[in-house]
């Protein structure tokens, strides 16, 4: 599987029949985005993105007489960082063009997403890079930052340098076997060619961090308490947006577009230029 040769097929010996009936209906929505234009005169027809998703889950079963399933961190959180970013960057006026965009129908399968990465608004060649936003969780101090992505692309190497200046350190992703990496917006701009990040709060093994990440999920991911009503570090998510502003700062800056690393597995998506 390693190689990207199929496994082999084999016969099973049991045979089982059902029957599943399905009840379903059409619904339309739409991702929101926006452009700042860059000040290059070559460089601003090429465009950084930053993503987050608008949706979550709606109403829901109830727990403990509450339906309404609100999705603050997952994903307004990221919708707000966004919108702290764009006016970050547009302080700084970056010489690429930075494309941010609110997509829709993430829950139901990264819809917006897949819609936007396979028909832009610009040119999809364009694109250099894709930075997601997506229950990222400022539940305590940010001193360690997981990077899905880390190394599969020369943006390991921006976000490794603009974090050293925040203090902050990076890792990899430390939960392989839950399949993160390719659970959210970002994977729709990796399989379009698009070399792409996705971060979160990170912590170390026993420490008081994984704890409270651990009960959170526990107790509130996909659930109706995920709502503004939980512990947040404000300051902490205040530097994260900080920290991210930089990294899209330096990709729109840097004179050439990030490449992927050329032992990486997401390669095999890659367009001809990079």
């Amino acid at each position: 599987a390693e190689a990207g040769a199929p496994l082999p097929s084999f016969p099973l010996p049991g045979v089982i029949r059902a029957e599943v009936s399905v009840n379903s209906s059409e619904a339309s929505s739409d991702n929101v985005a926006g452009i700042l234009r860059g000040r290059h005169a070559r460089l601003r027809q090429e465009y950084v993105v930053v993503s987050a998703h608008l949706d979550h889950l709606g109403t829901g079963a109830a727990i403990n007489g509450d339906s309404i399933y609100n999705g603050a961190m997952d994903d307004a959180a990221g919708v707000a960082s966004l919108l702290e970013i764009a006016r970050l960057l547009k302080a700084s006026a970056p010489r690429r063009s930075v494309i941010f965009v609110a997509v829709t129908g993430e829950e139901e399968g990264l819809l917006g997403s897949r819609h936007f990465a396979a028909s832009p608004p610009v040119d999809r060649q364009a694109i250099v890079a894709d930075l997601n936003l997506d229950m990222f969780q400022p539940l305590h101090a940010l001193r360690l930052l997981t990077v899905y992505g880390l190394d599969g692309s020369s943006l390991g190497r921006d976000v490794r340098a603009v974090a050293r200046q925040f203090g902050v350190g990076v890792q990899g992703d430390q939960a392989p076997e839950r399949n993160l990496f390719v659970r959210s917006d970002h994977d729709s701009f990796i399989r379009a060619g698009i070399p792409s990040l996705s971060f979160q709060f990170g912590f170390t093994k026993g420490s008081r961090e994984e704890m409270i990440q651990n009960r959170w999920l526990k107790e509130r991911y996909h659930a109706p308490s995920d709502d503004t009503a939980q512990p947040v570090d404000l300051a902490a998510a205040a530097r994260f947006n900080r920290l991210i502003a930089a990294l899209a700062s330096r990709i729109a800056n840097q004179p050439q577009r990030p490449q992927w690393n050329a032992n990486s597995f997401f390669r095999r998506f890659a367009r001809s230029g990079n």
